[in-house]
């Protein structure tokens, strides 16, 4: 792991980066745009969850969608063409998500789709849009079977998959050898199942220099959208583990925490696990002084061009995630574009996979095995809202690079 830096002379070195892209989409040829004629808008479906479990934090995707577009178009947009972003709602279900990106693609001539909340929507489009349509797909889902199509698939994920987040979280835990014991509490659902499993795998393989001696004592799986998890938190005080490692995310992180601070869990026993701002700024009751970890684009967190263009969203939708995350994937779209210097997908495509991109997290690469970018995690301490953060965030801040866990 590394310090956060202080922040302005990073600003600084990507302010200085953010022109040279910007000044390469003011111009317009035919010779550079030969998928669309002058001047014609470069259309972007964006699929959002906007009915279902998923409704709340995909209003945020929206935002942060609308936000990169304006942007983007402010600057000229892309190679003469602006963005025009049309939002249609998955409603979680991969059958919807299908037929509405279907839809897009086949009646709206739709050459790039973004957005949705559920892996299993993401998973279902992107085997739509792979072939024979050739359709680039920027989306923020952990599932890492969705980029298992190797370097020629047409998505491009933004955050990092349940097997990085697993990974890096054993890398945590293994860095602390005092931890002798461990309990492991997720999702009744994909995702938690995914990130254990990677979590478990990684603590089973021996590394040269790691602690022994640590064990995983427990792990249970919470029903996702449940409303009592005591028994879950009393068999984890009776077991009394060193750490416990949480995968429990949005409402279910606030329910997990909501009913452990009575029942003494954090005062027991370590925990650690995702915390990502939206999360803990919905806590009655922050968990004070617990370590947590998030992969979502927060503006408070990073000191680039990008996030200083989320505050435009005000401090919730700037600090919660998925509007960064949205941010990001339209940005991935138009740089895609610039680089190539064409609007044809597949050239998109070959010019993206290996590639760098400016994010709201910084500069970034992207893996060309698998079309995964090496978004940073960021850790720190669970604090509450002071003065400067006027909403519960980490101290003590650092950032993991993830690109160790890509073996391209």
């Amino acid at each position: 792991m590394r310090r956060l830096a202080g922040g302005p002379a990073t600003a600084i070195a990507l302010a200085a980066l953010g022109p040279a892209w910007v000044l390469a989409g003011c111009g317009s040829s035919s010779s550079q745009s030969a998928a669309l004629a002058p001047g014609a808008p470069v259309k972007i479906g964006y699929l959002a969850s906007l009915t279902g479990f998923c409704s709340t934090f995909s209003q945020e995707y929206v935002k942060g969608a609308e936000l990169a577009v304006e942007r983007v178009n402010e600057r000229g947009g892309v190679l003469g063409h602006r963005l025009q972003l049309i939002v249609r709602d998955d409603r979680a279900t991969p059958t919807v998500g299908v037929a509405q990106a279907r839809d897009l693609v086949l009646s709206g001539h739709v050459k790039y789709l973004a957005g949705t909340c559920s892996s299993a929507v993401g998973k279902s489009v992107e085997q739509l849009v792979a072939n024979p349509s050739h359709v680039i797909y920027a989306v923020g889902v952990a599932d890492p079977a969705v980029f298992s199509g190797g370097p020629e698939i047409y998505a491009f994920d933004t955050i990092p998959t349940a097997k990085v987040e697993g990974e890096n979280a054993a890398a945590y835990v293994r860095a602390h050898p005092q931890w002798k014991r461990i309990a492991a509490i997720s999702e009744d659902y994909s995702y938690g199942y995914q990130v254990t499993a990677a979590f478990k795998q990684a603590m089973a393989t021996d590394r040269p220099g790691s602690a022994g001696g640590q064990t995983i004592i427990s792990q249970d799986y919470v029903p996702s959208g449940g409303t009592d998890y005591t028994p879950y938190i009393d068999k984890l005080i009776a077991e009394r583990p060193d750490v416990v490692y949480s995968t429990a995310i949005t409402e279910d992180t606030v329910t997990l925490v909501k009913q452990a601070l009575p029942l003494g869990l954090f005062d027991k026993t370590h925990v650690f696990g995702i915390m990502d701002y939206a999360t803990i700024d919905a806590m009655p009751k922050p968990p004070v002084g617990i370590e947590g970890y998030t992969y979502y684009p927060s503006s408070s967190i990073y000191h680039t061009p990008f996030a200083h263009d989320l505050e435009a969203l005000g401090g919730v939708a700037a600090n919660g995630g998925a509007a960064g995350d949205a941010f990001n994937q339209i940005q991935l779209i138009a740089q895609g574009i610039l680089k190539a210097r064409s609007t044809d997908p597949t050239k998109v495509r070959e010019a993206l996979s290996g590639a760098t991109v400016q994010t709201v997290q910084g500069s970034v690469a992207i893996h060309r095995c698998n079309h995964e970018v090496a978004m940073p995690i960021a850790m720190g301490t669970v604090a509450g809202p002071t003065r400067a953060q006027p909403f519960a965030h980490f101290e003590h801040l650092t950032l993991v690079s993830t690109s160790k866990y890509f073996e391209c």
